[in-house]
């Protein structure tokens, strides 16, 4: 049994799809698939569940799952221990960040000219979240898995053009905007979700005519008078022109979390950028 083996069989586990691992370890499929057989052969046992078109743990595989990424934790964190015995502060800082992207931006502009050694893997919504160092999300995580600490809280407001009749308003109730053009971000990302949650516990379905994958686009669309747009008002702080009302919906707010995977090793990297990241909420 190879490590290699344990990390093909980890990958498959969480993603259930031998084709994708076999993608992200830049292999053929043919060897997941023969590796798998090794391991299974070896161990005795059935790992997954195979049917024509669907792959499952079965009871045995999730058992062994548990046991192999902890393991594989435990393997890098003694890795990353030993690389933080050197002088220097370096290594690699794995972020997920689903929320608040541009202050984790400033973050990291200003951690990388105090580090200038470290490196960074980040990703945008994607990925298994057992595999980063820090998660940045307002979505809730098992906190039997996860340590949680607030990052930010921040007031909900609404954007909409000067043009707009709503503009001279001062207070909206969310029910108002059930015949209005909203503009959002993509489905599945933290604005479009809250949009959605917001509209639906006033009654109505958001009538979403325009989204985007680019936060650029909103407020250019918004100042065009296409539409209104709910944002969160720390993370978008100036970002809008003179030519849009921003009306702050008080009873509504986000808030996102910083997230570290238990039993994962914390460097010293990681914890030194959370601290700066920390720094630049509260300034």
């Amino acid at each position: 049994m190879e490590l290699l083996w344990l990390k093909y069989f980890c990958d498959a586990a969480e993603n259930e799809n031998f084709s994708e691992t076999a993608r992200r370890f830049f292999v053929p499929p043919s060897n997941i698939s023969q590796t798998i057989k090794k391991l299974e052969g070896e161990l005795g046992t059935r790992l997954f569940d195979r049917t024509k078109n669907k792959l499952k743990l079965s009871h045995a595989g999730k058992i062994y799952y548990e046991g192999v990424k902890k393991a594989l934790l435990e393997l890098e964190g003694a890795k990353k221990a030993l690389s933080d015995l050197s002088d220097g502060i370096s290594g690699e800082i794995c972020l997920k960040v689903s929320t608040n992207r541009r202050i984790v931006t400033d973050a990291i502009e200003k951690f990388s000219e105090l580090y200038d050694s470290v490196s960074f893997k980040i990703r945008h919504g994607d990925g298994n979240d057992s595999d980063f160092d820090i998660i940045i999300t307002d979505e809730e995580l098992d906190e039997k898995k996860f340590q949680k600490k607030t990052l930010i809280k921040e007031k909900l407001c609404l954007a909409v053009s000067e043009k707009n009749p709503l503009a001279k308003k001062e207070k909206i109730n969310i029910s108002e905007l059930s015949s209005e053009h909203f503009i959002t971000m993509q489905e599945g990302s933290s604005i479009h979700r809250l949009v959605c949650e917001i509209c639906k516990n006033a009654g109505f379905e958001p009538n979403i005519s325009i989204c985007t994958d680019d936060p650029f686009y909103i407020r250019k669309y918004v100042e065009m008078g296409l539409g209104i747009a709910i944002f969160p008002l720390f993370s978008w702080k100036g970002q809008f022109s003179e030519e849009v009302a921003l009306i702050p919906l008080d009873d509504y707010t986000r808030t996102t979390h910083l997230y570290r995977p238990l039993g994962k090793y914390a460097t010293r990297a990681s914890i030194l950028f959370e601290e700066i990241l920390f720094e630049k909420v509260d300034t």
